[in-house]
């Protein structure tokens, strides 16, 4: 709409145009939702409908405005849903400028001089773009810079988001039903706070942050969040009788979620990792939402610096690096072992430390994706200021030659050679403490490590990477040396 157009709706002679007077529209009695991480989440809302014998019209007035209406179940005994439709004209300044198009209105502008309100009709023959076209008297107008002022609203609008429903129920009376669709605009996500004790443990804190664009407040609800990567979610076919039992069960549950509890209950569901709050909480439209989701101290942790090594074992270079940081990386078993041993949903791990005067420091950051129980955590969080690193290969040898001789030919004979780097690799600490950097060496399958001058082993089961872990004390320089020998064959034609 045009800056500098305001809309005045009259509130007398209002008729709620959606529906007759003969609609039934119930309030929830109890909400629950699971939420999933990928802007998704599926709503069970339950009602008591007083209905008619027969077919009956019911507005189900505040339904997310995201809603997926091909998602749409309800349930209760002895009903039949006829039809649903979801009414997405909601009660706003922009729709009824819309739905008005073709009317007689009220038009105010004000006196620049005066200051006086002058009044005038006009026909609305247009509105696009949020620009009025009016017909009056003398003319048309297309810059319209005063107020529009409607005596009744226009058919067709809601003033909530609403699925009207017509249901056939074969007996008349009160009735509990239950109304479940899958909305979009909703999602959560984990936030890590990793307090550093000392050198060996940490204290974990996990936060749930829910975030609700889906046009709708959830007031008083369960919530339930569901960790994993959902490809295709099927809104479940209920039973109806297992949908009764929900609903009279309803006053237990809701003193139960209200009993002092203080992080949610974690259980595995289907493929998932289910975890149910405690508590029922509301979470308003266009609001973010924090809950403590899991809290373990003394979590054992292993820190060390880790170097990817940019000399590349091959011809006859000696490429060399200078004075390259190594990152950090917090090791985190997640098993009892370790004091956690718990699933846990994808997010950022935040590291905190206090300083030697007390006072917490941020010191970096990592994320995760969904982590199993009994998998390693490897994150990285920076790079180490006090520690660098220097490389090079010093020198390449040929250790031996000859010719393959079941391939020999006049012109082009073929020959298995073999060379040798020899390689040195310096690390300097300048800091106040012992430091650990693991050095990874990338090697091709048919190079293999001959001599080093400190103890290293193949990375797990990468062949094609070899490591060591060096100690470096406090203002220490120490070296490593290695030779690695590699084995190919070329053909040369003369």
């Amino acid at each position: 709409m045009r800056s500098g157009m305001l809309l005045t709706v009259l509130l007398c002679g209002f008729v709620a145009p959606s529906f007759a007077q003969e609609v039934e529209k119930p309030v929830s009695q109890n909400l629950e939702i699971s939420i999933y991480n990928n802007d998704l989440a599926l709503v069970k809302d339950f009602r008591k409908v007083n209905f008619k014998q027969g077919v009956n019209q019911v507005a189900l007035e505040g339904v997310a405005s995201k809603i997926k209406p091909t998602s749409v179940i309800i349930l209760g005994d002895g009903i039949h849903v006829l039809e649903q439709n979801y009414d997405y004209a909601l009660l706003t300044p922009y729709n009824i400028v819309e739905k008005s198009v073709g009317q007689v209105v009220q038009t105010v502008r004000t006196n620049p001089t005066s200051g006086a309100q002058v009044f005038d009709k006009a026909k609305l023959i247009s509105f696009q773009g949020g620009a009025p076209v009016l017909q009056f008297d003398y003319g048309i107008e297309t810059a319209f810079d005063g107020r529009l002022v409607f005596d009744k609203l226009p058919s067709g609008l809601s003033q909530k988001p609403t699925l009207a429903a017509k249901i056939s129920s074969v007996q008349a009376g009160l009735k509990d039903i239950t109304l479940a669709y899958l909305t979009n605009g909703i999602s959560w996500k984990t936030n890590y706070v990793a307090s550093v004790r000392d050198e060996t443990t940490l204290d974990l804190a996990g936060w749930v942050s829910i975030n609700n664009q889906s046009g709708v407040s959830y007031e008083n609800t369960k919530v339930q969040l569901i960790a994993g990567d959902v490809n295709e979610v099927h809104v479940p076919t209920l039973a109806r009788g297992a949908v009764m039992m929900k609903a009279a069960s309803f006053s237990d549950s809701f003193s139960n979620g209200l009993e002092e509890q203080s992080l949610p209950e974690q259980e595995s569901f289907s493929a998932y990792q289910l975890y149910t709050l405690p508590n029922r909480t509301t979470i308003l439209d266009n609001q973010t939402k924090q809950l403590a989701l899991i809290e373990q101290n003394e979590v054992k942790y292993h820190k060390e610096g880790r170097l990817y090594s940019y000399l590349y074992l091959s011809g006859e270079s000696t490429p060399d690096f200078k004075k390259v940081h190594p990152s950090i990386y917090y090791i985190i078993k997640n098993e009892e072992e370790s004091n956690l041993g718990i699933p846990l949903p994808k997010g950022i791990f935040r590291f905190y430390e206090n300083d030697s005067k007390g006072n917490m420091q941020f010191i970096g950051e990592s994320s995760i994706g969904e982590v199993a129980k009994g998998e390693k955590m490897e994150l990285a969080i920076g790079k180490m200021f006090d520690v660098f690193v220097n490389g090079k290969v010093d020198k390449v040898r040929k250790v031996s030659e000859e010719i393959i001789k079941d391939v020999v030919t006049a012109r082009c004979p073929r020959y298995k050679m073999v060379r040798a780097y020899d390689v040195v690799v310096d690390f300097h600490n300048g800091g106040d403490k012992k430091a650990e950097v693991v050095f990874k060496q990338p090697l091709h399958s048919n190079t293999k490590i001959v001599m080093e001058s400190l103890p290293g082993a193949v990375s797990g089961k990468n062949s094609s990477e070899y490591e060591w872990r060096v100690e470096i004390g406090s203002d220490e320089t120490k070296k490593l040396t290695f030779t690695a020998e590699q084995t190919l064959e070329e053909t040369r034609c003369h």
